[in-house]
């Protein structure tokens, strides 16, 4: 959904049966959406910080991606140096972001990149034939994916020069979506019967994440709150849907402009979520949507 290289998760939402949960949903009523739209081209929206700075990936010209920063209406793009194609994932409340960039060149591999007042760190997990980085916390503790030598998606969260893979127990695979500022890491896994299932990871603790009815769920972001944005497949794999959990309860997010297909990708402190829908050309933000 949404996502070049597939990760920001939902690439991996495959066609498996649903996991039951003991928790009961309902739906939001007081969402107040507005599009995201840089220039007039088509606009993915990935992250947003405490400070109401978005992140994301937008096409300049018809022949060109890149990043791009959003604050206070004034819209900053970043391009990887060299590269084709550059996508801007997570961003803390410094104003760093992390994303992914592929150089020019037919089945070139993404690396992943931190930048930092216009300066950008090459992240590359040793050994992986891809690597993308999607989340970004105040301390500078970068989380990720990258996929080995087998073509299998671990995580990673990478800390002044060291990075450190993350898999969830008996996953067959693990992708990462972003760090808080408590350290709290959240992300998706696959298990042996490929189900997708969303997770949070805190203080070596991995707490599964499953909507009720869902056919598969990814978690992409919690906040200092603790609460937990997402997507998830309805049963019959005809729609998805965002979600926000609150104190174990799930609200559906759904924009009434986007017939099938609202992904919610960040929320801040101040629980704006932002997000994509299957409406043409543009993101969005959306307030009041959290109980």
């Amino acid at each position: 959904m949404f996502r070049s290289m597939t990760y920001r998760m939902l690439s991996l939402l495959i066609l498996a049966a649903w996991s039951s949960t003991q928790c009961a949903a309902q739906t939001a009523s007081t969402c107040t959406f507005q599009k995201v739209q840089i220039q007039t081209d088509y606009t993915l929206v990935f992250g947003i910080n405490n400070v109401g700075a978005i992140v994301g990936t937008y096409n300049p010209t018809s022949g060109s991606q890149a990043a791009f920063i959003r604050k206070s209406g004034i819209v900053t793009t970043i391009y990887y140096p060299g590269a084709a194609m550059t996508s801007g994932y997570g961003i803390n409340d410094n104003g760093a972001i992390v994303g992914s960039y592929v150089m020019p060149g037919i089945g070139s591999p993404n690396y992943g990149f931190q930048w930092t007042n216009g300066t950008f760190v090459n992240l590359s997990f040793p050994g992986s034939i891809s690597t993308s980085a999607t989340g970004i916390n105040k301390t500078g503790q970068v989380v990720g994916s990258y996929q080995d030598s087998k073509g299998i998606f671990h995580g990673f969260k990478y800390i002044g020069g060291k990075y450190t893979t993350i898999n969830h127990p008996n996953a067959s695979s693990t992708l990462l979506s972003t760090i808080n500022n408590n350290n709290e890491i959240a992300g998706a896994y696959t298990d042996g019967s490929n189900v997708e299932h969303g997770f949070t990871l805190q203080n070596g603790k991995f707490t599964t994440i499953d909507y009720p009815g869902g056919a598969n769920t990814i978690v992409s972001q919690v906040n200092d709150n603790g609460v937990i944005a997402g997507t998830y497949y309805d049963s019959a794999y005809s729609t998805w849907d965002g979600f926000v959990q609150v104190n174990g309860n799930f609200t559906v997010i759904s924009d009434p402009a986007a017939s099938t297909e609202t992904a919610l990708n960040g929320i801040n402190d101040a629980n704006v979520l932002v997000g994509n829908a299957d409406y043409s050309g543009a993101g969005f933000k959306a307030t009041g949507c959290v109980p």
